[in-house]
């Protein structure tokens, strides 16, 4: 199995290519019954290349769901999933939760940037090319961090670069929580991931 790995500090990610990794002989008979409830061809090699890659990093112990959806994994570790039509990726940390987001660097998000994008980041951050889709994957990371529904990508979610790969993002609820996030480029994508919580 060909698998990309990298650390930055504390977070480690594990990409891998999902044509390529589409094997169900890792998987357990549990893994079995829940991919045969998915009739989605594309879902269906998703959820086998992210098997795969699990088994890679953890072996056999099982990716379960919390009660708002996000994954766990019962090994001491913080677990973040994520996939484009061509690759899946699981970022994980033993420090301190995880969110990730893969993203094609190319992928227009034009039609919706009012949804997620606030005035003041149109203002500082729409005069660089590509910094749409950047934000968009740090919102999409945020989200999985705050592992609840109910967030508004304007107006609880924010984010600010300090350079090319390091950006600030803050979740504003009840208490104002911010992450620092490393944007790797990656073939012709962009991995957004947070590697220490300040």
């Amino acid at each position: 199995m060909d698998v990309f790995e990298y650390m930055q500090f504390t977070t480690k990610i594990a990409v891998l290519k999902i044509n390529k990794n589409i094997s169900t002989s890792f998987l357990t008979p549990f893994e079995i019954e829940e991919l045969s409830a998915i009739k989605n061809t594309r879902r269906r090699k998703e959820y086998i290349a992210i098997r795969n890659l699990k088994n890679h990093l953890f072996g056999k112990t099982p990716i379960l769901y919390n009660q708002h959806g996000a994954p766990i994994i019962d090994l001491e570790k913080n677990i973040s999933i994520s996939h484009s039509k061509e690759y899946a990726v699981i970022a994980y940390s033993e420090k301190h939760p995880v969110g990730v987001d893969i993203e094609e660097e190319n992928r227009d998000v034009s039609l919706i940037e009012k949804k997620f994008i606030s005035k003041e980041e149109h203002r500082k951050l729409s005069h660089e090319k590509g910094n749409s889709i950047k934000i968009w994957c740090i919102k999409e990371a945020l989200y999985k961090l705050h592992q609840k529904k109910q967030l508004d990508f304007i107006t609880d979610l924010s984010c600010e670069k300090i350079n090319e790969n390091i950006w600030k993002g803050t979740i504003r609820l009840d208490k104002k929580k911010e992450y620092l996030f490393f944007l790797k480029k990656f073939k012709n994508h962009i991995i957004c991931f947070n590697f220490e919580q300040r």
